[in-house]
């Protein structure tokens, strides 16, 4: 598997942190049964189910060795910095947009919900919807930077947690701190000395507010996404 591995980062590096974001979102997802895991076990507690607290501790354990295995895999398909970074310039479809000669071909119905668990690559958004209110944003920057102010107006105090959780942290860089300079391309979150990463992919963007709301409680499903443009053809 390394060996494959070390094969698709070297030839197709784009098609590696594809794979990278996917598994991060996978592992996002399996992480968010351990806490209807921990609920069923204060119930087993209380109701002295000592059967059912034994058969959770072993999927517990089943589930915490995955996690590890997709980790190991996550951190062997991570790329070098300036690799990353000439894949996400790529992507920027700002630049697209300029050279594009015919942009209403590529532009598609602004009024179809996308959930977290679509591909955004090349797409461009219009807006998301979140506690039934939908926002319209120009970009994925700014579909970030809105839904942590959002967030952070909703509940304070969990928005400034993720300042010290590392699992609300990349692997190699912050996505949110106080000092700018630590961090590329740092947008302010209005309301909060807090600053949040916006160099990053669409489908980065879109693995970092579903880790925002899985601590915020929020069903996934209650978050939409609507685009405006797929600039897909124009890669293939």
């Amino acid at each position: 598997m390394e060996k494959l591995i070390d094969f698709v980062k070297t030839e197709f590096p784009k098609d590696a942190l594809e794979i990278q974001y996917g598994i991060e979102l996978l592992n996002q997802c399996i992480g968010g049964s351990v806490e209807s895991i921990k609920s069923a076990f204060s119930t087993a507690i209380d109701n002295r189910d000592f059967e059912k607290l034994n058969n959770l501790q072993e999927n517990l354990k089943t589930i915490d060795d995955l996690q590890n295995t997709l980790d190991k895999y996550i951190d062997l398909l991570q790329l070098e910095d300036s690799v990353e970074e000439d894949i996400i310039k790529m992507e920027d479809l700002d630049k697209d947009l300029k050279e594009l000669p015919d942009y209403e071909s590529l532009r598609v119905d602004e009024n179809i919900p996308y959930t977290l668990y679509d591909d955004f690559t090349y797409k461009r958004p219009s807006g998301f919807e979140i506690f039934g209110i939908r926002y319209y944003c120009k970009d994925w920057k700014d579909v970030l930077v809105s839904t942590c102010e959002i967030l952070a107006e909703n509940d304070m105090l969990k928005f400034q947690s993720f300042l010290n959780d590392k699992t609300m942290q990349g692997r190699k860089v912050n996505y949110f701190c106080k000092n700018k300079e630590d961090i590329r391309a740092p947008r302010k979150i209005n309301g909060t000395n807090i600053y949040v990463m916006t160099n990053m992919s669409a489908n980065q963007t879109r693995n970092v507010i579903e880790r925002m709301l899985r601590k915020y409680n929020i069903r996934i499903n209650d978050y939409k996404l609507f685009l405006k443009a797929d600039y897909s053809s124009r890669h293939e």
